[in-house]
């Protein structure tokens, strides 16, 4: 797919042009795509491989592409100043009222991008009507996540499933519905189980990244976190103390070495790893009985990296 990631820019850049016509909007709007363009574009690469693998030609697929790179971008500024965990975007240093505007606009651009695609009638409403579908149950994911009162293993997979893993499923099954003209529901199965996979990594991450988005000091309801509390030995209670908020950060933030230990200990960083592995290996082996030709399964295994 040569080329891709630059088409999908210009088709960014023009509905930018085309749709934020007050210039703060436009200015303020272009520095957050240029930030999301300096990322991989893995939702909006994922459109387009499905499309060209599922059989779809042409340059039409780029601005689908485009819709759903927007799509995401949006709800990731809305995450951003929601959680309030990351100071490092550009549109968490704006005011949050432009940065929230600029979120609305960018997501109700990605419906109209699809809208007026140059794709039959019937698909087009079809591939909008999905996204709304996925946009939707991130939205309850979210609220699970902002209300952080998950108590389970399950309960985490069901929030993931919503929310990161959903995105992902709307990424790929627009591609292929446009492709096709219809829903396949073996894409969604792989999509979920990557998109799980991708968001324990991000977790397995985020659990002792001291310098950003550290879970652990946010008492942040994660696969890792869950497997850490019911895994504390025996005189460490203060690991429940802070994540019940019985004991503030101040409090315990001069223990970094030891909750790095017990994290060792406890085998948490090794469980969260195997069940991470273990939906991975899912996506592989549902992706290998798709029966697509062998150029496109290897594009989707190496999309996964």
């Amino acid at each position: 797919m040569d080329g891709c990631a630059e088409m999908i820019e210009l088709e960014i850049r023009a509905g930018l042009r085309s749709f934020f016509t007050v210039p703060h909007l436009l200015e303020q709007g272009t520095a957050c795509v240029e930030e999301k363009l300096r990322e991989s574009l893995l939702f909006s690469r994922m459109t387009v491989l499905h499309y060209r693998a599922f059989g779809g030609s042409g340059k039409a697929i780029y601005r689908a592409g485009a819709a759903v790179e927007l799509m995401i971008l949006s709800l990731d500024i809305i995450d951003d100043l929601q959680d309030k965990d990351n100071k490092e975007t550009v549109w968490s240093r704006m005011s949050p009222e432009i940065a929230l505007n600029i979120a609305l606009g960018l997501l109700t651009l990605s419906q109209q991008m699809l809208l007026t695609s140059d794709f039959p009638e019937e698909r087009a409403s079809g591939a909008a009507r999905l996204m709304n579908e996925q946009v939707l149950s991130a939205i309850n994911g979210q609220t699970t996540d902002l209300l952080n009162d998950i108590e389970s293993e399950e309960e985490y997979i069901e929030m993931v499933r919503q929310k990161s893993a959903g995105l992902l499923v709307a990424a790929c099954m627009i591609g292929t519905l446009l492709a096709t003209g219809e829903i396949h529901e073996e894409v969604r199965k792989y999509a979920e189980e990557l998109g799980i996979a991708a968001q324990m990594k991000n977790d397995i991450r985020d659990l002792l990244n001291w310098d950003n988005k550290n879970d652990f000091w946010n008492r942040k309801k994660t696969l890792p976190t869950l497997y850490l509390l019911q895994s504390i030995p025996e005189g460490e209670d203060w690991i429940t103390d802070y994540f019940e908020a019985r004991l503030e950060l101040e409090e315990v933030a001069h223990r970094k070495e030891e909750i790095e230990r017990i994290i060792e200990q406890s085998g948490t960083f090794l469980y969260s790893s195997i069940r991470m592995r273990t939906h991975y290996y899912n996506y592989l082996d549902l992706v290998g009985k798709l029966g697509l030709a062998p150029v496109w399964q290897e594009q989707m295994l190496a999309m996964a990296d």
